[in-house]
C-alpha cells in the first residue's frame, strides 16, 4: 500500500516537473548538470543511487564530527560537561559493575580484536569470500591507523588518573576502543544481515551488534579512560568509516555479483567456524581473568587549613560562589555554609526532621520509577545532581511537607570544600530551595521538581531548624553575590538577596 502511494506521488511529481516550462527551460540550459543528477539518483547506475546515499550519510556523520572538533577547540558546552559527567558517573560505580565494565571494554582491546580478526579471516577464507575478507582487514587495520593519526593531531590528554579505574598511555581524542568496536562488530553485524535470510536472526544480530558497540563506548566513560566527547566523536566518525566500507560492498554486490564456491561442505565450514569462534570466546575470558582490574583506594583530596575566624574573608577567594549546571552554566548562588564534621552535620539535620537523601545510582533510579508507578512513599528520593566546582553534590537532605512524600519538600544540596578549620572541622557549602511539586518529563522516567522562586526562605528555615535542635553554636551572615535573579537549565527560576549563613555547629 505504502509503495503504491510513493510510486503514485513520484509519478505525479515527475509529470509536474516534465510539464513545467520553467523547469524545462533550466534543464535545456544546463543539460550536463541534470544528466549528472539523474545518474546520481538512478539505482541502476554503478555510481548512482547507492553511492549518493552512502556519500550523504558519510557527510552527515563527518559534519557531526567536525561539530565536536569545533566544540573541543572552542571549549564549548559539550566539552565543559566532560569533567562533570565523569565526576557524576563516579557515584554509580560499584565493585561488581566495575568488573562488568572491564570485561566489556576488553571486547575492544587490541589483543582481543587481533585474535578476532584472525579467526574471522580464516572463516572468510574457508568460504572464499574475498570481498568480505578485504573489507574486514581494511575496516579494522585501516581504522586503527586512521584513529592513531587523529589522536596525534589533537594530542588531547586523558582524564585525570584520580577519576580513572584503568591506566591508558595514548592520547584521548577520539576513543580508539569505540572506533574499533564499530569497525569490527559493526561490520560483522552487516555480514550477518547480508548472509542471513531469517528475519528473526537478522533482528537479533542487529540488536546484539549495536549493543556491543554502545556497551564498549559506555565502558570507556565509566572506567574514566575517555572523556564523553571522545567517545561521541569516535561514534560518529566510526559510523562514517563503516558507511564507506558498507557502501563499497553494496556497489560491488549490485554491479559485480560473484558466486562463492568453497572447497569444503557447508557443514564442515559451520563446525570449524563454531570451533574457532568458541576458541575466541575462551581467549576473551582467559584474557579477562588474567588481566583483572586493579582496584584503587579511595582518593582523598588534600585539605587546606584556614582559621575558623577567617572563613568569611578567605573561603570564597578561590572557590565559586554559585552552583552550576552540567555544562558549567551558572545556577543558584551558595546560601548556606556549614562548619562541622560529617557526623555532627548529619545529626543536626536528622534531629531537625530532615531525611538524608539517597545518592543517585542505578538502584535508586529504578526505585524512583517503581515508587511513582506503585505510588508508595519514598522520602529519601535523590534530587537531580547539581554541580559546584565541577563536582556533583556529595550530600543532600530533604524534609517532606506531608505524609513522607517527596513530591513537595524542603531541599538542600551540600558539597564538602577542600578546606578545614584548625579544629579539624570540615567546611560545607550548599544551596537550599523548596521543591513545590513534581512535573513529570518523559512520562515517568524523569520526575523534576518545580522549585519556589524565593530561595532565601529556605536559608532562614534551615538556620532556624538547626538552632531549635540545639546544634547551632554560632552563626554569621555574609553578603556573597548581591541581589541575584536567574533561571536554571531545568527552567526553574530563583531570586536571592545574595546573602549566606555561616553556621558553626556543635556536638549535642
Amino acid at each position: 500500500m505504502v509503495k503504491r502511494i510513493i510510486k503514485s506521488v513520484t509519478r505525479s511529481v515527475g509529470r509536474g516537473i516534465k510539464n513545467d516550462p520553467e523547469i524545462q527551460r533550466i534543464k535545456n540550459r544546463f543539460p550536463r548538470f541534470f544528466k549528472f543528477i539523474k545518474k546520481r539518483l538512478t539505482p541502476t547506475e554503478k555510481y548512482g543511487l547507492y553511492l549518493t546515499i552512502g556519500i550523504l550519510i558519510t557527510l552527515f556523520f563527518i559534519y557531526l564530527f567536525f561539530g565536536i572538533v569545533r566544540d573541543y577547540i572552542g571549549q564549548e558546552a559539550l566539552i565543559r560537561a566532560d569533567l562533570r559527567i565523569i565526576n557524576l558517573i563516579g557515584q554509580f560505580r560499584t565493585p561488581k559493575l566495575n568488573q562488568s565494565m572491564l570485561f566489556i571494554t576488553y571486547l575492544a582491546k587490541a589483543e582481543i580484536i587481533t585474535v578476532g580478526v584472525i579467526i574471522f579471516s580464516i572463516i572468510l577464507i574457508l568460504l572464499k569470500n574475498w570481498r568480505f575478507l578485504n573489507a574486514l582487514i581494511v575496516s579494522v587495520v585501516g581504522g586503527e591507523i586512521f584513529v592513531w593519526i587523529i589522536k596525534n593531531i589533537f594530542e588531547r590528554p586523558r582524564p585525570s588518573l584520580t577519576s580513572a579505574l584503568v591506566n591508558e598511555n595514548s592520547y584521548s581524542f577520539p576513543s580508539g576502543h569505540t572506533f574499533v568496536a564499530i569497525a569490527l562488530y559493526g561490520l560483522l553485524t552487516y555480514f550477518v544481515l547480508q548472509s542471513e535470510k531469517n528475519k528473526f536472526y537478522k533482528i537479533i544480530s542487529f540488536i546484539f551488534g549495536i549493543g556491543i558497540v554502545i556497551s564498549v563506548a559506555s565502558s570507556r566513560i565509566y572506567l574514566g579512560a575517555h572523556w564523553p566527547s571522545d567517545v561521541l566523536a569516535s561514534f560518529v566518525v566510526g559510523s562514517a568509516w563503516l558507511t564507506i566500507i558498507i557502501t563499497s560492498l553494496k556497489i560491488k554486490k549490485k554491479f559485480h555479483p560473484i558466486k562463492f564456491n568453497p572447497h569444503f561442505t557447508k557443514k564442515t565450514i559451520l563446525i570449524f567456524s563454531l570451533f574457532l569462534i568458541a576458541s575466541w570466546i575462551i581467549f576473551i575470558f582467559s584474557f579477562y581473568l588474567t588481566n583483572p582490574l586493579k582496584e584503587k583506594g579511595e582518593y582523598i583530596k588534600p585539605k587546606t587549613i584556614i582559621n575558623s575566624t577567617q572563613i568569611s574573608q578567605t573561603l570564597f577567594q578561590q572557590l565559586p560562589k554559585i552552583s552550576e549546571s552540567m555544562t558549567g552554566a551558572p545556577a543558584e548562588p551558595i546560601n548556606i555554609v556549614i562548619v562541622s564534621n560529617k557526623e555532627t552535620l548529619h545529626q543536626a539535620f536528622t534531629k531537625s526532621n530532615w531525611f538524608l537523601l539517597d545518592q543517585l545510582s542505578l538502584k535508586t533510579s529504578f526505585k524512583i520509577i517503581d515508587s511513582i508507578i506503585k505510588k508508595y512513599p519514598y522520602p529519601q528520593t535523590p534530587g537531580l545532581p547539581v554541580f559546584w566546582d565541577t563536582e556533583p553534590n556529595s550530600l543532600g537532605y530533604g524534609q517532606p511537607t506531608e505524609k513522607d512524600l517527596a513530591s513537595s519538600r524542603h531541599h538542600i544540596h551540600l558539597w564538602e570544600t577542600p578546606f578545614m578549620t584548625e579544629n579539624n572541622e570540615s567546611i560545607w557549602v550548599g544551596t537550599a530551595h523548596f521543591d513545590e511539586e513534581i512535573k513529570k518529563k518523559f512520562k515517568i522516567i524523569l520526575p523534576i521538581h518545580t522549585t519556589q522562586i524565593l530561595v532565601d526562605e529556605e536559608r532562614e528555615k534551615i538556620k532556624e531548624d538547626i538552632d531549635n535542635s540545639g546544634f547551632l553554636k554560632s552563626f554569621e551572615k555574609i553578603d556573597l553575590t548581591g541581589l541575584t535573579y536567574g533561571a536554571k537549565k531545568s527552567g526553574n527560576k530563583f531570586l536571592s538577596d545574595g546573602q549566606a549563613y555561616i553556621l558553626y555547629l556543635q556536638n549535642k
